[in-house]
């Protein structure tokens, strides 16, 4: 069973530029002590992997994680708009050191004023 590791609601620089990460998931990512950036894998519920990049800040005390490399190119090809949300999981271990992340999506629609969500992207 997936533990929920986050659910965030996307603003514009989550779109646009970069995903900010919540500072209490920062663990899930196992960036090397004295590293910056590490590289990994999510698998969507269509079973399709997609490599991110999670990076934290170099000089400031505060890391402020966010994804870089391979969020943009997820978020256009689900055609993710500012106030869908998505949601990264715990699916598993992946060897002794990593954790097995699984991603999903959904899309807020307004119909007649009422906010409906869709199926998981």
């Amino acid at each position: 069973m997936p533990k929920i590791l986050f659910t965030k609601k996307l603003s514009k620089t989550d779109i646009e530029y970069r995903m900010a990460v919540p500072m209490k998931s920062l663990y899930a990512f196992r960036i090397p002590k004295g590293e910056h950036s590490k590289d990994f894998g999510v698998t969507d519920i269509h079973g399709k992997r997609w490599r991110f990049r999670c990076c934290t800040r170099k000089t400031d005390p505060y890391p402020k994680p966010v994804l870089s490399a391979g969020w943009i190119e997820f978020a256009k090809t689900r055609s993710l708009k500012v106030g869908d949300e998505v949601t990264f999981s715990v699916v598993g271990m992946k060897g002794a050191e990593d954790l097995e992340l699984g991603i999903q999506a959904r899309k807020k629609i307004k119909l007649f004023g009422e906010v409906l969500w869709s199926d998981p992207l």
